[in-house]
């Protein structure tokens, strides 16, 4: 039964979007109006069906969008801060590791031999790699968050969604732009770009950088460790556009990320810790701040040296409206080196080194177009990558030392199609499929050594080679009706495919993990009414997901990734926009999601000590009967209300305040479903208030981020000392000055 203080909340919330909907009603303008005109919600153009540009409310698709305006106003800089404003989106962490979730569908298989189970790609090119996709947003035009399975146009591990990060094309308008911003913890972050035309017409460039510092959020109660969450981060991006001819464009880019930051990791410790055993003495440090979760008691230091860079080469060739021809080349390499005391404890347990080399070829051509009633879209795509990843985990307490060592390959090739036909002016059908296939080899070096001395336990270490070959067809179906200009219903059938892969520390030789396979039906509806001053889009979804694979930490260094055989989601997604007065603007969404497991009976239990199996001749992970509970991340309920009211001075300039209020209901972190690997319902608060100057060259911004200082956690592990959880960002207020130009 839920909670009363769910019950309310989610009340509170329903009430106060209906009542934002009843008040945008009140005092209509005539339409046609100049006063109509500034009434009304501006439209949105997206690109995430591929088939060009298109009007938000006109795309058949669940889609969440950020402009660049929207970005500034709300602070949001990297993919993290997302997740307050866009329906069932997740952003859970594993140290430097991302671990993303849409609707339930995610992973916290973050390293080599594994994939994500939503895909990020900046300006269309996939970043394969969890650690990766923490990159600061810079010169960004928009973003958009596709939620449902993308595996038509997509591909390979878009099974939960799909996150495109669009930067702004320089054009033959000169445009300039510096800012700083100071807060607290020492923040202090400087930005800018300056876009322009080299020769008109023809040749135009943009370059941007950014440097960001600020101290550790997590103080560290030890002093021979270090504070965590702290950020050390600079990087640039660099675009070339040239117009060689009318129906030619050529876009070159490039970007470089370094970030010497100390991630937090599953340091907040959810249980008494006992170094001496079950019976034993409390640990009387680390147990003083136990409960208190934005502080830390770590004795040895981390140490973060991360870098990313990537240059991709884009070719759009105009045919005619019937076919344009595009080539996007892309050349992508990662670096992680990471150190960090993971015991979550200040005792001398447990130090793990991750080091992470990847790096990744991708060539994608399309041909898109428009005859008569048929838009349309076709491609090929390939994909390469390589990973070398070392990593060791020293658990001093045993005295043992567990040193997985894989190499990965993968190539990947692709065929789809998707086509959309107006079968008359108001109904449309889409149909459209893709065919993967993909190579993956595992080259695994595992050791398993004592500390004090080196010498390696009897049967390591051990050296495999293991292959796996996947091969799926991801087709789409779907309708969509206008019923009138403003309304639109639509209903889709989509197969998302995520690759199979390999467990990372596994010294099994005959180990591996199937692909996971998940049909979506989805029915919804996008509506403007009352002169284009409310915007009320809503979804339902039901998945049939099998295979998932799902990773538990069993002890230090030992995890366990197994397919279970499978789950259901369904849900409703609620999105409304109003503007019942000039200059107001009210809004947010609300969100139902019940994603549980349907058939788990043998799921690995994290923590709990292995079993041995006469079968297999090995020890196995214990397991439990998993059935009927909720998936990882993937709370009941969720909402978000925003209001920002804008004023116009005239001469004097415009200033707007701004106010978010966002709320998640319990989730859980595995799959035992516990009270203590949990987060109960929580809420954050967010405002802003800005000036600009009347030549809006000035701005000023005043923000703040979880002003009522909640304390919650994102994910939590059971390879420490005793589980434990990393915490979101503390309060955090700043102000930031920008001149443009």
């Amino acid at each position: 039964m839920m909670k009363q203080t769910s019950r309310k909340a989610i009340l509170t919330g329903t009430t106060a979007i209906l009542l934002s909907t009843s008040a945008a009603f009140a005092a209509e303008p005539a339409t046609g109006s100049a006063a109509a005109d500034q009434f009304r919600i501006d439209e949105i153009i997206v690109t995430g069906s591929k088939m060009g540009a298109t009007n938000l409310q006109e795309t058949p698709i669940a889609i969440t969008a950020f402009s660049a305006e929207i970005l500034e106003k709300t602070g949001i800089k990297d993919i993290r801060d997302l997740a307050g404003s866009t329906p069932n989106l997740m952003v859970a962490q594993n140290g430097a590791f991302a671990q993303l979730y849409i609707r339930g569908i995610g992973s916290n298989n973050t390293f080599a031999g594994s994939d994500p189970s939503t895909t990020v790609n900046m300006d269309g090119v996939y970043i394969a790699r969890p650690g990766a996709v923490f990159n600061n947003f810079m010169d960004v035009e928009r973003i958009e968050v596709l939620r449902g399975p993308q595996g038509t146009l997509y591909g390979r591990n878009a099974v939960g969604g799909t996150i495109n990060v669009i930067s702004r094309l320089p054009t033959n308008e000169f445009h300039a732009k510096v800012q700083g911003t100071v807060g607290n913890y020492n923040l202090f972050r400087g930005e800018g770009y300056i876009s322009g035309p080299i020769i008109e017409d023809k040749l135009f460039a943009s370059i941007s950088a950014m440097g960001s510092k600020h101290n550790g959020y997590f103080e560290n109660i030890v002093p021979s460790g270090n504070d965590r969450g702290s950020e050390n981060t600079w990087g640039t991006r660099a675009q070339i556009r040239a117009l060689p001819t009318d129906n030619l464009e050529i876009i070159v880019r490039a970007d470089y990320l370094k970030d010497t930051g100390h991630f937090v990791g599953n340091q907040a410790l959810l249980l008494p810790f006992r170094p001496t055993g079950a019976t034993g003495p409390v640990d009387p440090v680390t147990e003083s701040i136990r409960g208190d979760w934005h502080k830390v008691a770590l004795d040895t230091p981390s140490v973060t040296d991360r870098f990313i860079l990537g240059t991709s080469g884009e070719i759009n060739y105009t045919i005619s409206e019937a076919a344009v021809l595009k080539s996007l080349t892309a050349y992508r390499k990662s670096h992680l080196d990471y150190t960090s005391d993971t015991d979550a404890t200040d005792l001398h347990r447990q130090i793990t080194l991750q080091q992470e080399l990847q790096h990744q070829f991708s060539q994608e051509f399309n041909l898109t177009g428009k005859i008569d009633a048929l838009k349309y879209v076709a491609g090929l795509y390939y994909f390469q990558e390589h990973i070398d990843a070392y990593s060791t985990v020293t658990a001093y307490n045993t005295n043992r030392v567990t040193n997985p060592a894989p190499i990965v390959d993968t190539k990947a090739w692709a065929g789809f199609a998707q086509a959309t036909y107006d079968i008359t002016d108001k109904f449309s059908a889409t149909a459209g499929i893709r065919y993967t296939d993909e190579k993956k080899d595992f080259d695994q070096y595992l050791n398993i050594f004592t500390q004090t001395t080196g010498v390696s336990l009897a049967g390591y270490p051990t050296h495999y080679l293991r292959s796996g070959k996947y091969k799926a067809w991801t087709p789409k179906f779907g309708l969509d009706y206008h019923v009138t200009e403003d309304v639109m219903l639509y209903a889709s059938a989509t197969k998302g495919f995520k690759s199979g892969g390999f467990n990372f520390s596994s010294a099994n030789k005959s180990q591996g993990f199937a692909p996971e396979t998940l049909w979506s039906y989805e029915a919804g509806f996008k509506s403007e009414f009352a002169d284009h001053r409310v915007r009320f889009n809503g979804t339902g979804f039901y998945y049939d997901y099998k295979n998932l694979q799902v990773q538990s930490f069993l002890m230090p260094g030992v995890t366990d990734i197994t397919n279970a055989s499978n789950a259901t989601v369904k849900g409703i997604e609620l999105e409304l926009q109003t503007r019942p007065i000039e200059g107001l603007d009210i809004g947010g969404s609300l969100t139902y999601l019940k994603a549980v497991y349907k058939d788990y009976p043998k799921a690995p239990i994290p923590g709990a000590p292995l079993v041995f199996d006469p079968v297999l001749n090995m020890n196995v992970a214990a397991t439990m009967d998993a059935s009927g509970n909720y998936l990882n991340s993937s709370p009941k309920w969720t909402y978000n209300l925003y209001a920002q009211y804008t004023m116009d001075f005239g001469d004097k300039g415009t200033a707007f305040v701004r106010g978010e209020y966002g709320f998640k209901a319990r989730q859980f972190f595995t799959v035992v479903n516990d009270n203590v690997q949990t987060m109960p319902n929580y809420d954050l608060i967010n405002a802003s208030i800005g000036y600009t100057s009347p030549d809006q060259r000035w701005q000023v911004i005043a923000y703040g981020r979880n002003l009522s200082n909640t304390q919650y956690l994102v994910s939590t592990g059971s390879f420490t000392a005793v589980p434990a959880g990393t915490p979101g960002d503390p309060r955090t207020f700043g102000l930031r000055l920008s001149y443009a130009y």
